[in-house]
């Protein structure tokens, strides 16, 4: 007896029939995607636990936890000024899974002078956080009010002046070769494995100068045991109100900050990305939370994925060109 071959559904096409076939099979696909995340984020930061990753890392990460409904870990991956953390993520499966506290340093300074596993094009960026001042300190013995001052004093020492850095090609050694240029100073680097044997030796008399972020060091100022002379923001900062901005004793071109974002490996699901960037976002509007990282000195700021993106690649340019222009060796 002839058995009739299955027929679609009355008033279906056999087109129609196959779409909907192809459909059910993408359905775990597309549901898997909708469901995410299932499972814990690793949150990667470049420097040891306890330092200023964690104070900006931890209510971020206890953010996203809330937004997302699953842990967010913090992992710490220190190193080459943030560069084996970058590499990491860079590398890393695009699912979600992997997150990265990023800041310019890693992103875009160290891939302005040397060759390093990873580009700034290798990395989603979901979302600008904010950014961390720098402010000028000398050792009280350094008589100088501002960086004129500064800069006539380095000629009148025959050996000039000292700034000190916590590492070659770090943020503070290449914004001290940018005022050296800018200002016409007499100034040699001196450069440390840490900003905290560099901020000690900055106390003691050691080293004459440095540009240290204000977490740390505004109690020294208040204490008298450093002297501050500019911070390198477009405005003054809240915890060092009678402090000059750089713009402000004619020096704009000194404007440099620690920028920090979040980040993921590049080619993200777009449903993945849009909710990362969406929780960031939120997160961010959340007044406890931008008062905890404020603690930190951090200026809170939040950029869309594009503008971060943008603000990343542009300090990068900044960077390479004034490495170039002042012929730094830093390798």
């Amino acid at each position: 007896m002839h058995t009739p071959s299955p027929q679609p559904l009355r008033g279906m096409t056999r087109r129609s029939a196959a779409a909907l076939a192809a459909g059910a099979l993408a359905a775990p696909w597309v549901r898997a995607q909708k469901a995410w995340p299932q499972q814990p984020i690793k949150f990667v930061i470049g420097y040891p636990p306890g330092g200023g990753g964690d104070g900006v890392g931890r209510p971020l990460a206890l953010g996203l936890e809330r937004h997302l409904g699953v842990p967010v870990v913090l992992d710490y991956r220190p190193g080459a000024g943030g560069a084996i953390a970058a590499q990491l993520v860079a590398q890393s499966a695009a699912d979600g899974y992997t997150l990265y506290l990023a800041d310019n340093g890693a992103i875009s300074v160290t891939p302005a002078y040397r060759s390093v596993g990873y580009r700034p094009a290798d990395f989603s960026y979901v979302g600008g956080i904010g950014e961390l001042p720098m402010v000028l300190v000398t050792h009280p013995a350094v008589a100088a009010k501002d960086i004129h001052e500064l800069a006539a004093l380095s000629h009148a020492r025959p050996q000039g002046l000292s700034y000190a850095s916590g590492g070659v090609g770090s943020i503070p050694h290449l914004e001290g070769e940018m005022m050296r240029m800018a200002a016409r100073m007499n100034i040699t680097h001196v450069a440390y494995k840490g900003s905290g044997q560099a901020s000690t030796d900055l106390i003691a008399g050691t080293v004459d100068m440095a540009f240290f972020a204000p977490t740390g060091i505004v109690q020294h100022v208040q204490s008298g045991r450093l002297k501050a002379l500019a911070v390198t923001t477009g405005q003054r900062l809240a915890v060092l109100p009678g402090v000059p901005t750089v713009a402000e004793l004619g020096f704009p071109a000194l404007q440099a900050t620690y920028m920090s974002g979040v980040l993921a490996p590049r080619n993200l699901p777009a449903p993945v990305f849009e909710r990362l960037s969406a929780a960031l976002a939120a997160v961010l509007a959340d007044p406890e939370v931008v008062r905890t990282l404020e603690g930190t000195g951090l200026l809170v700021g939040h950029r869309a994925p594009a503008q971060a993106r943008k603000a990343f690649e542009d300090d990068l340019v900044r960077w390479r060109d004034l490495i170039q222009a002042a012929r730094l060796k830093l390798d």
